[in-house]
């Protein structure tokens, strides 16, 4: 069954950003990540730079400044024992006393940042400074995007809703206050991991820097600002409805102008075009291995694409417009529609 519209997204407007649960919940948001902010501090400092000793392997550490080392000289695998602890634990712990997985949904804007940092502070990393310095600012003009675009649509409340998808989880099975665990929190790790695992490429990497990587750099650029135009427009469709509502007009049923006359998921192109700009650069660094975490995501994105299409598809009076739209307009890649007299008014 197709869950209704309305599911996991309650109107907020009787919500003061100033209220008691919505600061309680923003203080929470800085609160999380200070276990591994916390723990890398230590790590990071626990020997003088030039005296690191050797790799321990992976031997049952017999002191701490084994285990230390060990960590140390395997970067990957403390990014995914702090994702696991602090987010994979702590966060499913944090939905159970809140029966929400919002926490999840701010963060996956951030956490990307939080790894690439990771790798660049990291005391045995050799990164080439021009290409470190370009991939760190085109993730951070990804991250302050997606935040903007997180907080604009939330109205600047936290946890007040949940994704549509986890909330009709939720509200269909009983078993998912454990099952969550692995659907919502282990998933996050294959794919935010997986998406950064060019950073570690870069950042432990001595390779030349070359025009390739400016071609990369301009890619994912492009696909910020993609995604940034239409969720742009998808936010001032939403808008013009709840004013369209208030006036006791029809609302639009179909958002087909602008970008998304040529695309009937802009955002999602612009989001996988960014990813795989990034990817670009394992591929670049002879690191092809780390391009997986892409492509995981671009597969789970297909199926988000196949779910948000029967979500428009289950609304008696959208049907037919949708029907129609997707005769007429490319899945993801932007391009010219088949008909382009159709228009919705």
């Amino acid at each position: 069954m197709i869950p209704p519209m309305d599911v996991g997204y309650p109107d907020m407007r009787s919500q003061p950003p100033l209220g008691r649960k919505n600061l309680a919940n923003l203080l929470l948001l800085f609160l999380v990540p200070l276990p591994s902010l916390f723990a890398t501090r230590w790590l990071f400092s626990y020997f003088d730079a030039t005296q690191i000793p050797l790799d321990p392997g992976w031997a049952v550490s017999r002191s701490i400044a084994e285990m230390a080392a060990l960590l140390l000289h395997h970067p990957i695998a403390t990014v995914n024992v702090l994702f696991f602890l602090n987010v994979c634990l702590l966060f499913w712990l944090l939905s159970l006393a809140q029966r929400s997985t919002w926490l999840i949904d701010p963060y996956w804007t951030l956490i990307p940042l939080f790894v690439a940092g990771f790798y660049w502070a990291h005391p045995l990393s050799e990164p080439t400074s021009t290409r470190s310095l370009l991939s760190l600012f085109v993730l951070l003009a990804w991250s302050v995007r997606l935040t903007h675009n997180y907080l604009r649509r939330e109205q600047w409340r936290f946890g007040f809703r949940e994704d549509w998808r986890f909330a009709e989880k939720r509200r269909s099975s009983r078993h998912f206050w454990w099952y969550q665990l692995f659907h919502v929190y282990l998933a996050q790790q294959v794919m935010l991991v997986g998406l950064t695992l060019p950073y570690w490429s870069i950042h432990f990497s001595r390779a030349a820097f070359s025009a390739w990587d400016l071609l990369l750099c301009g890619l994912a650029l492009l696909g910020i600002v993609i995604a940034h135009l239409a969720d742009s427009q998808l936010d001032t469709f939403m808008r013009h409805n709840e004013e369209r509502t208030r006036r006791g007009e029809p609302k639009r049923l179909l958002l087909d102008t602008g970008i998304w006359r040529y695309s009937r998921h802009p955002n999602y192109f612009g989001e996988q075009l960014f990813w795989w700009a990034v990817a670009g650069w394992g591929l670049l660094l002879g690191e092809p291995w780390v391009m997986a975490g892409a492509a995981i995501n671009s597969l789970v994105l297909a199926v988000v694409t196949v779910m948000t299409e029967r979500r428009m598809l289950a609304f008696p009076e959208r049907r037919q417009l949708y029907q129609d739209y997707r005769l007429r307009t490319s899945v993801w890649i932007p391009w010219f529609p088949k008909d382009r007299s159709t228009s919705s008014s």
